[in-house]
């Protein structure tokens, strides 16, 4: 069996094994690391993709990539050439693109405080922005909502609304 070893996965050389890791690639969604490898007693090139799928952004590196080492004991030893620390920065990139995604996301999902809802044409909106705007709306509904039970509920209330101060047009019986 022959191994390659090397420091900066460029210029390998021979030792024993038989597989010789070559590069790295990342997977951000969903988080993997991508390793290709060579496989020496064929030459053939193989990639291996280990899924990260339960990586949060407040996982301590290190303790993944000991578990990775772990698991990949072949393809991600010292003496197949893979540093320990080359392992964490992998992780640690794949843990910051996930805490930009979650504070970009965040920042995407507030909704304006001020809003004329008389003056806005809702029907212009994307259905992510409208869905934002429909649970904005909910939210105020469900805290003036009048219950069985409440203070001041009367079933079936009917109400007469004082005529519109405007034409809509929409409604309008002089067809």
């Amino acid at each position: 069996l022959k191994l390659l070893i090397f420091s900066d996965m460029s210029a390998p050389e021979v030792v024993s094994g038989e597989v010789c890791p070559r590069r790295f690639g990342l997977n951000y969604d969903p988080p993997a690391i991508i390793l290709e490898y060579l496989e020496v007693s064929t030459g053939k090139l193989f990639h291996r993709k280990v899924a990260l799928k339960r990586l949060r952004s407040s996982t301590d590196p290190a303790r993944v990539a000991e578990k990775l080492r772990q698991v990949n004991r072949p393809l991600l030893t010292e003496d197949s050439g893979v540093a320990f620390e080359q392992i964490v920065s992998l992780v640690k990139k794949l843990q910051d693109s996930m805490h930009q995604k979650s504070s970009t996301a965040s920042a995407e999902t507030k909704v304006p405080d001020e809003i004329d809802y008389h003056e806005a044409n809702l029907n212009k909106l994307s259905d992510n922005e409208l869905a934002r705007h429909k649970a904005k709306m909910n939210t105020s509904f469900l805290a003036n909502q009048m219950k069985p039970g409440d203070n001041g509920f009367v079933y079936d209330m009917r109400v007469d609304f004082p005529d519109a101060d405007q034409s809509c047009g929409w409604d309008s019986e002089e067809d």
